[in-house]
């Protein structure tokens, strides 16, 4: 298209963001009506938006969309809780990984980088059954990592990029990072391949990512600038509860000169806790002049205390979607209990078609804090002792034994056999029992009538190879 008749400066970032703000509370239909998706699927609406309303045909350059203003556009839905708020669908998803390309590549001359440095989000409101030209735009804004979150993103690419040079592009894990990960793009049953350097094995299609949670930190920030969002139906008690909520977040890093030399932040982590490994609990209290409690919550206590962290959330494990999970072991080493996730969905799991798609996998794939302490002789919580801490994302090998109980869950539901789910027994990393509170307990199956709940496990043994 001819730029004389733009409607906008493309080489100015303050033009760029006004036209886009234009579209703010409104849909392309209202705006464009003569319009036509350019494409189907979930690439479609971006598509549309860059053909109609910045007037540039769509392309899949590696430069950013406005290249001469260092911006790149990317619509994104939200979808609202049941508190009313406006959350996050779904994770940003960014540039492809082209994992030959990658490997000659520094973070600063990365495709990541290059493309992705400063990002224009287009938050549209996800409602079923709606058409992609008439869904509403709800928040339109700038977004450059701050220089602490940078700092764990770049620490990120260097792990995906170790694992692009190592020739493991396959075994690639979004638990393996928190901020930015390398997502799976296109179809699950593995068409899309890819060649990578130092290996004959071909690596799924993927793409550099933006984690939900960390997306849903730009979403409550948006609400703080009332030129960013219009009408998201957010009553002034809610936002002042949103933002109550997102102010109880702290975070552990307050600048870059916390980090030592070369320091990643999960080395942080494990260095803070590392001075307190061997005292009890009882110990650490008198040490940071806290009182710990007996609750069920006492092991995450002991955490933020020792992290230095007054509010209830940590702000940088919000973000990263990092999971704590104590581990009790008994004062000979060994672990007495097996680990547990949450009940089985009956309900969802009859319509997950792809395991990388599943609520299982998800679970497998998140990034875990494990705390592990080890029992006294004295019967006493406050006499356990802080063992160590140690992150944790299920290994690339294992996810298979993980993809086996999925499909045999699935394949039972679906057929109304409630009974017989694999047990510990027969999968060495993972099985399905009720919890033992919960034995009794009752839920709605995929049929409609009323279950034993059930709960994923990870078997006790495996646990403990894992944490030794």
């Amino acid at each position: 298209m001819n730029d004389a008749i733009l409607s906008y400066d493309k080489t100015s970032k303050e033009s760029i963001l006004e036209h886009a703000r234009k579209m703010l509370g409104k849909t392309l239909w209202e705006v464009y009506g003569n319009a036509r998706l350019v494409q189907s699927g979930k690439g479609g609406l971006g598509n549309a938006v860059e053909k109609y309303h910045f007037q540039y045909e769509p392309n899949s350059k590696s430069e950013p969309d406005f290249k001469e203003a260092g911006v790149e556009l990317k619509c994104t839905p939200l979808k609202t809780a049941s508190d009313g708020s406006m959350l996050s669908k779904e994770r940003l998803v960014l540039n492809m990984i082209d994992y030959v390309e990658e490997a000659a590549k520094t973070f600063y001359t990365s495709s990541f980088w290059k493309k992705n440095e400063l990002l224009l989000l287009m938050f549209y409101l996800h409602e079923e059954g709606k058409l992609p030209f008439d869904v509403i735009f709800k928040i339109v804004r700038y977004w450059k990592f701050p220089e602490t979150d940078l700092k764990i993103i770049k620490d990120d690419w260097a792990i995906i990029h170790n694992k692009i040079l190592a020739g493991k592009a396959h075994e690639i894990s979004e638990g393996d990072t928190l901020y930015l990960a390398a997502c799976t793009k296109g179809s699950r049953a593995g068409a899309e391949m890819r060649q990578q350097p130092k290996s004959k094995e071909l690596a799924p299609q993927r793409a550099y990512s933006i984690k939900s949670r960390y997306v849903n930190t730009i979403i409550l920030d948006s609400l703080k600038h009332p030129e960013m969002y219009h009408d998201l139906f957010v009553s002034e008690q809610q936002k002042k509860k949103i933002l109550k909520a997102q102010e109880t977040a702290e975070s552990v890093v307050r600048s870059i000169s916390d980090y030592r030399e070369s320091e990643t932040f999960e080395q942080l982590i494990e260095r803070k806790f590392s001075s307190y490994y061997g005292k009890t609990i009882a110990e650490i209290e008198k040490i940071l002049g806290v009182e710990f409690g007996q609750s069920k919550s006492m092991a995450y206590n002991v955490c933020r205390a020792i992290l230095g962290i007054k509010s209830k959330k940590i702000a940088e494990f919000e973000k990263a979607e990092i999971a704590i999970k104590t581990i009790r072991l008994e004062a000979n080493g060994n672990l007495k209990e097996a680990m547990s996730f949450p009940n089985v969905n009956y309900k969802e799991i009859v319509h997950e078609h792809f395991w990388e798609d599943s609520a299982l996998y998800e679970m497998f794939t998140q990034r875990f804090l494990f705390i592990i302490f080890r029992k006294s002789a004295v019967k006493n919580d406050k006499q356990f002792r802080l063992e160590k801490v140690m992150f944790w994302t299920m290994p690339f090998k294992d996810l298979e034994q993980g993809k086996i109980l999925w499909e045999d869950t699935r394949k039972k539901v679906a057929g109304g056999n409630y009974e017989h789910f694999i047990k510990a027994s027969e999968n060495p990393i993972c099985h399905i029992r009720p919890k033992a509170q919960n034995a009794a307990d009752t839920t709605e199956g995929a049929q409609g009538f009323q279950v034993k709940k059930m709960c994923y496990w990870l078997n006790r043994d495996y646990v403990l190879r894992q944490i030794k």
